[in-house]
């Protein structure tokens, strides 16, 4: 069976459990015990259901495709490497705020 139909399956069966249980155990009205159910349900398939979760992630994670390379990206890596072979004898900036201020400086002088 597949991940995401045993886990949506998992999830709806502690759903209906606990609706079960508030609606024959306690004098809740039937919204009241849906709401809270709901909750239940989601605290406890938060934590019990952690694995398979974690199986359903990984799953549409490995469905998805690479973005393909379209030419704008193409150009904007050309650009910042060449603007980085500046900065190959230079300590290199740590993050992108330091880098255009390099930049901004470099461009004063």
């Amino acid at each position: 069976m597949k991940a995401w139909l045993l886990y949506t399956l998992a999830r709806l069966g502690i759903f209906a459990a606990a609706l079960v249980l508030l609606l024959v155990l306690t004098p809740m009205k039937w919204y009241w015990a849906t709401i809270v159910a709901a909750l239940v349900g989601l605290l406890v398939s938060y934590i019990a259901l952690a694995r398979l979760r974690t199986q359903v992630a990984t799953s549409l994670a490995n469905r998805r495709t690479a973005p393909a390379a379209d030419a704008d990206s193409d150009f904007e890596d050309g650009v910042v490497d060449a603007s980085d072979q500046r900065y190959a004898t230079e300590v290199r900036p740590v993050s992108d705020a330091d880098r255009h201020a390099a930049r901004k400086d470099d461009g004063a002088r």
